[in-house]
């Protein structure tokens, strides 16, 4: 179980996955949320390989007017809908699909927040998908990237002229904006 942190879903107890994703940590969400609050309001946010949808329902908590989840699992997109519909969150898209399938698919829609929190293994997940993320168009001029993981990441972002990093513990988060 995982709880909201803030917002207007605050306390709100959302499901995750039995396996196969590991959530991300309370205190590590509240960070982040406090990070990127003016990204998420009024925005749109991408859960990118989502597990709960627990950083997309934490941005709609944070005033983001729409959420995109995606993940490959379809235990993880079963799980997400729940929980959408658990907190009476209606009209959100939940994408069954691989990661690059899906941004594909997305191109041309534009996401203030991105969130990028894919199985730490794999680190070249972070870097195609933000390839993906700016050859398709899907963050906007001032749009935010969230990355989170674990040991060292072997890549850097030119691409991007603001970047900020935070460590909790194990976990390090960068935040990527334009």
């Amino acid at each position: 179980m995982i709880k909201i942190i803030g917002g207007k879903y605050n306390s709100r107890i959302i499901e995750a996955p039995d396996e196969g994703t590991v959530p991300t940590k309370s205190r590590v969400r509240e960070a982040i949320s406090n990070a990127l609050q003016n990204e998420a309001l009024n925005g749109k946010a991408l859960d990118l390989f989502a597990g709960s949808g627990a950083l997309g329902i934490q941005a709609l908590s944070f005033g983001a007017k729409e959420a995109v989840f995606v993940d490959a699992s379809k235990k993880a997109c079963q799980v997400i809908s729940a929980n959408l519909s658990k907190l009476k969150i209606n009209g959100m898209r939940v994408i069954n699909s691989d990661y690059l399938t899906a941004l594909k698919k997305l191109e041309g829609e534009e996401f203030s927040l991105v969130y990028l929190d894919p199985p730490y293994a794999e680190k070249e997940y972070y870097l195609n998908s933000i390839k993906a993320i700016l050859e398709y168009g899907l963050l906007s001029q001032n749009g935010a990237i969230m990355l989170e993981y674990e040991g060292d990441m072997p890549y850097s972002f030119p691409e991007f002229s603001r970047q900020k990093e935070y460590n909790y513990g194990r976990s390090k988060v960068v935040i990527l904006r334009r």
